[in-house]
């Protein structure tokens, strides 16, 4: 049985990249008003900030069911399946489903600009009617007469330098995501611990927390420079790339890469069905053997201090294993792709049992522990493990995933499903 859902239930997404636009979405053709909120200027926002990258997933993979079904209603051609997507095409794709929301008649508004702060049960504070019933009840609390499972949702909304409470909401859906933001960017020093003089270079915006457009608009930070990229996933390798296309072109162009794995550092599937990630993975793997790329590969290694000399290039400071003392290394640009982790400050205040490892939802979090390492390989794990002891209130996509990387848009699409599902079943629809 889904949730009973009147004239008067609604909605608010936080959030309108593609997992949020989905979810909005779906559930205004399943008949529920919904109501989007997005701290950046226009959908799409933490994609725009790698827009120059190209995905290693091809269309059908990053096309969900309920964004197919707008595009088709309004008479929009969809991109080719096989075609494999630039952020910017991303980004207008996700533009696309914005104009279909906003057109639809069960949108009650999508807010660009509009940070939510907090979401909270009413006048119900976090200790309150324990997983939504009668346990904890405040006493002799006339604000407060009804569980949390029938107390609307409020979210305190900034827009501008002006705040405000948007309230009514019998579901919230954080899709916020983990990706571009700045200060939910991991630490690059040891044991994610800021390195020596770290957080003052990022409180100048001295270190990229972020895919560089190498090729592209920042071509001059980088072109016959000396760079530092630090990490071992695929947005490393993905610099890296960039980096020696560059290189090519421009032959003063100088490249480190520090990893805290010894070795090579990518695990390739042979029969990998995303052959884009395959060859990032080649690539990685053999810059690391020293194949003739000119790289300086530093294997086993953490940053312990990065400063700005007085000739204006950074001194990073690295302890390596085997080395006796530490390693300086001086160069021009620093490439921080060490992750992101959630920010659950807009839920502090709601019933949510994080995991105390990657700070994601905890029942989702322990259903990875066991999962593939090849994040294709993973599949949706029902709605139980996104139900939250919070009543009606869920966190899906990239955040659901806490500081895991593995997740990809095809289990976020399947996560909108499973939630729709059960809020409103198919054959009620």
């Amino acid at each position: 049985m889904g949730v009973d859902l009147d004239a008067g239930k609604r909605l608010a997404v936080v959030g309108a990249g593609p997992i949020g636009l989905e979810l909005a979405l779906g559930a205004a053709q399943r008949g529920i008003k919904v109501e989007v909120f997005e701290k950046g200027t226009s959908s799409g926002a933490g994609v725009k900030s790698w827009q120059h990258v190209t995905l290693f997933s091809a269309w059908s993979f990053n096309i969900g069911e309920a964004g197919r079904t707008a595009l088709s209603e309004q008479g929009v051609a969809l991109p080719d399946a096989g075609e494999y997507p630039s952020g910017q095409e991303f980004v207008s794709y996700l533009e696309k489903l914005a104009l279909a929301l906003r057109a639809h008649d069960n949108c009650l508004g999508l807010h660009f600009g509009a940070e939510v702060l907090h979401v909270g049960r009413g006048k119900l504070l976090k200790g309150d009617s324990i997983g939504g019933g009668e346990m904890r009840m405040p006493q002799d609390a006339p604000l407060c007469k009804h569980q949390r499972s029938e107390t609307p949702f409020r979210l305190l909304v900034r827009e501008g330098d002006k705040e405000r409470y948007a309230e009514g909401f019998q579901l919230v859906a954080d899709c916020s995501g983990v990706y571009g933001r700045p200060e939910q960017a991991n630490w690059v020093g040891a044991g994610g611990v800021p390195a020596l003089g770290e957080r003052a270079l990022r409180d100048a915006s001295q270190i990229w927390l972020q895919i560089p457009d190498i090729l592209g608009k920042d071509r001059a930070r980088f072109a016959a420079r000396r760079t530092l990229v630090v990490g071992g996933g695929y947005s490393a390798a993905t610099c890296l790339n960039f980096l020696l296309q560059l290189a090519k072109e421009e032959p003063n162009t100088a490249i480190s890469w520090a990893t805290r794995r010894g070795g090579v550092p990518y695990t390739v599937i042979e029969d990998d069905i995303l052959p884009a990630r395959k060859e990032l993975c080649l690539l990685g793997n053999s810059i690391a053997k020293g194949v003739g790329f000119g790289i300086d590969y530093i294997a086993g290694s953490a940053v312990q201090a990065i400063s700005r000399a007085a000739a204006g290039h950074l001194e990073v400071e690295l302890e390596v294993h085997g080395k006796g003392q530490p390693v300086t290394k001086e160069v021009d640009e620093v490439i921080a792709c060490v992750g992101y982790h959630p920010d659950s400050s807009l839920y502090q205040e709601l019933q949510v049992h994080q995991c105390y490892a990657t700070d994601g939802p905890i029942k989702l979090a322990a259903t990875l522990l066991g999962a593939s390492g090849d994040c294709m390989k993973q599949s949706a794990a029902g709605v139980d493990v996104l139900r939250n002891p919070e009543p009606n209130f869920f966190v899906l996509g990239s955040k659901s995933y806490g500081r895991s990387s593995a997740f990809l848009l095809k289990i976020g699409y399947s996560q909108v499903e499973e939630v729709l599902n059960a809020i409103v079943p198919p054959d009620e629809t």
